[in-house]
C-alpha cells in the first residue's frame, strides 16, 4: 500500500458550533464526562446525543483522549471531533494546546505535526 501525503486545511472560526456548516467541529470534554461550552451547545441543539455517547462509557474525558463522532442529530457539520481535557481545575493554555495538538496529531504529516508537551498523553 502507498503512502500518501494529504495536505489538510484548517480553520478557526467562531460563532455557534452547532451551525457550523464544515466537514468537523472540535469540541472539548472535561473529565467525569463534563461538557465544554461549545459541547453543551451542540448537545443540546443534538437532543442530548452527546449526553447519551459519554453515559454509554465512550469517553471519559481524560486528556489527550479523543472520539470521531458521525452524523450527529441537527448539527449542520459532517462529524464532531471530541477531545478529552483531562480536569477542568486543572485547565490552562498549555493544556489547551495539548488538546489540540493531540486533535490534529492522526492528520498531520509527521514533518509538520508539532508535538504537544511531554506531559500530553494522545490517544
Amino acid at each position: 500500500m502507498e503512502n500518501k501525503e494529504i495536505e489538510l486545511e484548517f480553520s478557526i472560526k467562531s460563532g455557534a458550533p452547532e451551525k457550523q456548516r464544515t466537514a468537523c467541529v472540535v469540541v472539548g470534554v472535561f473529565e467525569s464526562r463534563k461538557l465544554s461550552g461549545p459541547a453543551i451547545d451542540i448537545d443540546r441543539a443534538s437532543d442530548g446525543h452527546l449526553s447519551e455517547i459519554l453515559r454509554g462509557g465512550d469517553m471519559e474525558g481524560k486528556a489527550g483522549s479523543t472520539l470521531l463522532l458521525h452524523k450527529v442529530p441537527n448539527i449542520l457539520a459532517d462529524r464532531i471531533l471530541l477531545v478529552g481535557l483531562g480536569k477542568e481545575r486543572d485547565f490552562h493554555e498549555k493544556a489547551y494546546r495539548d488538546a489540540i495538538a493531540c486533535a490534529v496529531k492522526p492528520y498531520a504529516t509527521p514533518a509538520r505535526w508539532k508535538p504537544p508537551s511531554p506531559s500530553a498523553k494522545c490517544r
